[in-house]
């Protein structure tokens, strides 16, 4: 039961592993917005001078496949490549003291929940303690 509870109460994340956890998602989301500008920049650079209109012509829906396939490519690159935007950014967020480093966010909730799992311990010691010393073998809750 207590590594139930134990389990259950270090799930919860402290709030500097959530401030970093934000952080982590807003600096993934402008390296793909950015990859995906770049893509979609290339790819308008490599239609000029030639005529059709470019990969998916000038037609009704070309713009829209256009911007199907540079946001699909981007994600591509994004999930199978380390483009290091987003390392970048996490690193200059800690050296100006926006967001507090790895390491120490890391100790803060290893030691968080090295008190939880020595307080259950406790909690639970006792319960059985009491439950040892009870004159009928359980816990008198009448007294």
């Amino acid at each position: 039961m207590s590594q139930l509870r134990i389990e259950t109460m270090s799930k919860n994340t402290t709030p500097a592993e959530k401030e970093r956890q934000h952080a982590e998602k807003v600096a993934g989301q402008f390296e793909d917005i950015f990859v995906q500008s770049m893509i979609s920049s290339l790819r308008q650079s490599s239609s000029i001078g030639t005529e059709g209109g470019g990969m998916f012509g000038e037609g009704p829906g070309a713009d829209t496949y256009a911007q199907w396939f540079d946001q699909n490519l981007s994600e591509q690159i994004s999930k199978s490549s380390d483009i290091g935007i987003k390392h970048a950014l996490m690193q200059d967020f800690e050296r100006s003291g926006e967001l507090k480093d790895k390491a120490t966010t890391v100790k803060h909730s290893d030691l968080a929940q090295q008190q939880v799992h020595r307080a259950l311990t406790a909690i639970d010691r006792a319960a059985m303690n009491a439950a040892k010393n009870a004159p009928t073998g359980g816990i008198d809750v009448t007294q």
